[in-house]
């Protein structure tokens, strides 16, 4: 009788940690978002800022030139925002579920290796810078899908339908690529890269939404950065231009179609799921 007795105490005070521990964790709203947001991207510019200075370089030269604290830094704020949402699940955070939604990246996946291919047969720069790209690209990648298709995206869903949520945050995911245009001192390239990511940005967040995990698409992310800036530096070092970001841009229209296409269902705030095999 003792025993049941000292023990309820425990088991109370157990449970109340639980529910403090859940309190703590932050709930993604639109207002919280952006501001997450303002602090990515003050890490994201004032690191790179700080580790050139003034000098304008291209994006290529960047990613060659030495891992990118200010990549690294937004990467490592981006992930902890994400981690402590109190729906992580929602926020696109674990693998694709149903695992087998995964096969809807086929098509940015398809054009990232059709464009590593491209880069391979152009050549590549050499190895060790290869491999400072391979880390900027994976960072940069990182990065981003968990600031704009976790945080972002989450905390307007909070707030918008799926349709205004959508939008709005690859608007925004276009309009910070504007930035670059500062560092690189070419404002009609920073320009169409731009539109591109907003196109981009439409068919990654529908694809984050059928898998419910951003996971496919830092992969693919990774993989169209990777290849887009080595081949740049590869036809940089050869006196050429690259070719690729330009063939680039005929992909990302078709992306976005078929990114709109995986949405044609959805009303309202209900995202349309991937039916189970049928047994």
């Amino acid at each position: 009788m003792q025993a049941s007795v000292t023990s309820q105490p425990y088991s109370i005070s157990l449970a109340g940690r639980k529910r403090m521990k859940r309190l703590q964790r932050l709930h993604l709203t639109a207002p919280l978002a952006l501001a997450a947001l303002a602090v990515w991207l003050v890490l994201t510019l004032g690191g790179q800022w700080l580790q050139s200075g003034v000098r304008q370089h291209s994006l290529a030269d960047a990613a060659g030139g030495g891992i990118g604290v200010g990549w690294l830094l937004a990467a490592c704020f981006a992930a902890v925002v994400a981690m402590t949402s109190r729906d992580r699940r929602a926020a696109g955070l674990f693998a694709p579920a149903p695992m087998r939604s995964a096969r809807l990246v086929w098509l940015p996946l398809l054009y990232a290796l059709l464009m590593l291919l491209v880069a391979w047969a152009d050549g590549w720069p050499p190895r060790a810078v290869l491999l400072v790209v391979a880390c900027n690209t994976a960072l940069v990648a990182l990065s981003e899908e968990l600031m704009f298709r976790a945080v972002l995206l989450q905390g307007f869903l909070d707030r918008f339908a799926i349709w205004p949520a959508v939008f709005l945050s690859s608007a925004v995911f276009g309009a910070v690529h504007a930035a670059n245009g500062f560092a690189s001192g070419d404002a009609g390239a920073a320009l169409l890269q731009s539109v591109s990511a907003f196109l981009q940005g439409l068919a990654y967040a529908a694809i984050r939404l059928r898998t419910r995990s951003i996971w496919p698409m830092v992969l693919v992310h990774g993989l169209w950065d990777f290849s887009l800036m080595s081949s740049m530096l590869s036809a940089t070092s050869g006196g050429e231009n690259s070719v690729l970001p330009y063939a680039a841009l005929f992909a990302v229209l078709p992306m976005c179609v078929y990114g709109l296409y995986l949405m044609r269902a959805v009303r309202g705030h209900e995202m349309p799921v991937v039916s189970p095999q049928p047994t």
